[in-house]
């Protein structure tokens, strides 16, 4: 019977694990409510339909496109086109080879609108990267506009997932709305 015993209390007190399971990140999850867009008209020449919630500041023709609320800025570079448009876009192509180092995947999609004289690419990038959106509109003939989304934050893909979405979804109406005036 002790030995009975013994060997019940050995196995009770033998088997006991109180192993420490670390409890994982949380990031935090944000509502958006839903966009409401107003018309931007610039004095050099274009217009665009913008976010509400976002204000916009403007050096010259260049802008920022600032989002409190989800701490991103989208900075806008607008560029006359003088006989440079290979320049132009060897300089584009080189800022979006150095922000993928860091990118798991890459994905495009091209806007076209020749009744308004309207040529976009779009470029999506997944993973902890500086800029997750890129993108440029341009008549191909005298103007050039591009654009790069940056947030306020270390780059943690996966917490800024929908925030990345939101902001998208606004960059995406900027260039469907785009008007050379």
């Amino acid at each position: 019977m002790t030995r009975n015993l013994f060997l019940l209390m050995f196995l009770l007190v033998g088997c006991y694990n109180d192993s420490v399971i670390p409890k994982p990140n949380a990031f935090l999850y944000k509502e958006f409510e839903k966009p409401t867009y107003k018309i931007y008209k610039s004095n050099c020449g274009y217009s665009f339909q913008n976010n509400d919630s976002s204000t916009i500041s403007s050096d010259e023709c260049n802008l920022k496109i600032n989002n409190k609320k989800l701490k991103s800025t989208i900075f806008i570079t607008y560029i006359k086109i003088d006989n440079n448009l290979n320049l132009i876009e060897s300089d584009f192509n080189e800022k979006m080879n150095e922000n993928s180092k860091n990118a798991f995947f890459v994905k495009s999609s091209e806007y076209v609108s020749e009744e308004n004289n309207i040529f976009a690419k779009y470029f999506s990038f997944s993973g902890d990267t500086p800029s997750n959106t890129h993108f440029f509109l341009t008549d191909s003939v005298s103007f050039y506009f591009s654009g790069s989304l940056f947030f306020d934050s270390k780059p943690h893909y996966d917490s800024l997932i929908p925030s990345i979405n939101y902001m998208n979804q606004d960059i995406r109406k900027l260039i469907q709305s785009f008007s050379w005036n």
